[in-house]
């Protein structure tokens, strides 16, 4: 099912009509019958004995033996229909014919000493009295056979209209809704300025003025958190140098290492805070630049991983990309890290692939280490999330890597796939557009 189709089906506006048109039918089953009741019961007791009497004078009128002649004037005159049933045969003024032995007896009242009995034949009611040998029938015509033709359908179309101008009413009523929606997946995408504008005063109004109030507030609250991160990331960076000049006085080289390594962990966890809050905001801009990502490759392992052993499968030749060189240097350096990391020194060398078609650049880092829970891999790309909770320095930084990796394949409008199984190892996929 198409999601127009389950939008369709699951519609508000849809809905409501049709609980109008479920509650019309419900009224007019109820009130119709009501009304069909009492009006036969009123019909019984006051009007009946009327159109009695008023037929006693046709059938005076008629004569006895009956008149054909002079029922058949009358009832062109007075729009009955007559039929008489004695010695010289069966006669109908409307040329219908009734059986007698299809007649319903419903039951018999007397008028003024005769005898009168209402019958049905069919779908036809008729008021039927005997006179000696002969039978008289008189019935008023239904109003429905004279509606022939175009005009029995204007009650339908009457009806039709106004239900279509009801659903148009109803779709305009909750027009909003759509527009909310919308404003709500659009301020969910990352869209933090989008606002809803909806010039109403109604309960949908509110609605709208309600979320434009909790976006404000949610923009404030992301906003101040942004600035307090960035104020301490570049607050600590002042230490952290005065402590690297510090350190290079020390003559104990164990000391002197231990301690700048601990300063190298720092500002790297510094620079990965604050990469990561830029990229979190969609104003981001990326230095794109043409560039030759075999080549960068090849200059990211040569320069920080000459003594490491590390496995490159790279095309003979060049693969160009609009990106920004710096960022996707640092994408692969963590990859790069976390896959020399984790390979033991017996096991095979990490290997970094290259491969390329005209819609994407697909690289694969693969190591083979231990490999990693199946629970843990949802997790990996979220920030500070650490398969080791312990965070001791020999498994690793602080979980923003991977969490880091992934932004910046997204901010190029790609992905980052991370498959990996117990004894075997782990293998990141990161796919670049070449048209972006």
């Amino acid at each position: 099912m198409t999601p127009s189709k389950i939008k369709r089906r699951h519609s508000l506006s849809g809905k409501l009509i049709l609980l109008f048109i479920v509650m019309a039918v419900i009224f007019v089953i109820l009130v119709g019958g009501g009304i069909k009741r009492a009006f036969q019961g009123h019909f019984e007791d006051n009007i009946r004995p009327h159109i009695t009497q008023y037929l006693e004078y046709v059938y005076a009128d008629i004569g006895s033996p009956p008149d054909r002649a002079r029922a058949q004037e009358l009832a062109e005159h007075l729009n009955l229909e007559i039929q008489i049933i004695d010695q010289q045969g069966h006669w109908s003024s409307s040329g219908r014919l009734s059986t007698m032995d299809d007649f319903d007896d419903e039951h018999g009242f007397l008028v003024n000493g005769k005898q009168y009995y209402h019958v049905k034949d069919g779908q036809q009611h008729y008021l039927m009295v005997r006179d000696g040998d002969a039978t008289l029938l008189f019935n008023v015509p239904d109003v429905r056979e004279q509606r022939q033709g175009f005009k029995g359908w204007y009650p339908l179309i009457i009806l039709l209209l106004l239900l279509l101008l009801l659903y148009h009413a109803t779709r305009r009523l909750f027009k909003p809704i759509n527009t909310i929606n919308d404003g709500v997946q659009k301020f969910g995408a990352g869209d933090m300025d989008h606002r809803i504008h909806i010039k109403r005063k109604d309960e949908l109004g509110e609605l709208a003025n309600n979320f434009n109030t909790m976006a404000d507030d949610i923009q404030q609250m992301l906003d101040a958190k942004r600035q307090l991160l960035l104020a301490i990331s570049h607050e600590l960076r002042s230490p952290l140098t005065r402590a690297r000049v510090a350190v290079e006085l020390l003559d104990e080289e164990d000391k002197k290492a231990a301690i700048v390594q601990d300063i190298n962990e720092m500002e790297s966890l510094i620079e990965e805070l604050m990469e990561t809050e830029r990229l979190s905001s969609r104003h981001t801009t990326l230095n794109k630049s043409h560039c030759d990502i075999v080549e960068l490759v090849n200059e990211l392992v040569a320069t920080n991983f000459c003594d490491a052993d590390i496995t490159t499968r790279l095309p003979e030749t060049a693969v160009t990309l609009d990106i920004d060189v710096a960022r996707i240097k640092l994408l692969l350096k963590n990859l790069l890290d976390n896959a020399v990391r984790h390979t033991p020194e017996t096991s095979t060398a990490p290997e970094i692939q290259l491969s390329a078609d005209k819609d994407n650049v697909i690289i694969t880092v693969n190591d083979h280490g231990n490999g990693i829970d199946a629970i843990h891999l949802p997790h990996l790309t979220e920030p500070f999330y650490r398969v080791d909770p312990s965070r001791q320095r020999e498994t690793g930084g602080y979980g923003l890597g991977l969490y880091l990796c992934r932004m910046i394949a997204e901010a190029h409008g790609g992905e980052l796939d991370i498959k990996s199984e117990e004894g075997k190892g782990t293998r990141v996929v990161v796919t670049l557009q070449r048209k972006g």
